[in-house]
């Protein structure tokens, strides 16, 4: 699962063949279809710039797939996720409306591990990449361990404008 969250953030922060990436992606990695039918609703994309929406249609492509994927930004305004996919509002029993605005401490509870926070607020704070394992709760109360990893999404001029979250649950 390391492998294909590596792939998965190489794929989904790559700035030209997005497409080739992805369907090499999805075929050596026997994803099928993960695709989101359709064209994300306005609803979807309100608020987003020209780059943030099309990194939005990059997610939405493995909207099904096996992780589950967040994109959140700006970092200044406390980092609300825009968008979440459906592994992930499956994961965490969230439906998007819910989720779009805030940020991704709502999943922390009393039995989240503060020093794997720790390490994912200092890795915000440095714009760099952190994975970490720690418990979670869902919409409706209950805990699940789950493998977190942030990505940066940097900007044109370099400065991280979005982050992507890539999830999975731990079993254990």
């Amino acid at each position: 699962m390391t492998q294909l969250r590596r792939a998965l953030a190489d794929c989904l922060c790559c700035e030209r063949g997005f497409e080739d990436r992805c369907e090499l992606l999805i075929d050596t990695r026997d994803l099928g279809d993960v695709a989101a039918a359709g064209e994300p609703t306005p609803r979807v994309t309100a608020g987003l710039d020209d780059r943030g929406a099309a990194l939005l249609g990059r997610i939405r492509r493995f909207d099904a797939g096996p992780l589950g994927i967040t994109l959140s930004g700006p970092a200044y305004r406390d980092n609300p996720i825009l968008y979440a996919n459906e592994a992930f509002r499956d994961l965490t029993g969230y439906p998007l409306g819910e989720l779009r605005g805030e940020n991704p401490r709502l999943l922390q509870g009393p039995a989240t591990d503060p020093e794997a926070v720790a390490t994912l607020r200092e890795a915000v704070d440095t714009w760099t990449e952190a994975t970490v394992e720690l418990r979670n709760y869902r919409r409706d109360g209950t805990g699940f361990r789950n493998r977190v990893t942030v990505v940066p999404v940097p900007d044109e001029s370099g400065t991280v404008a979005h982050w992507l979250g890539i999830q999975s649950a731990v079993d254990g």
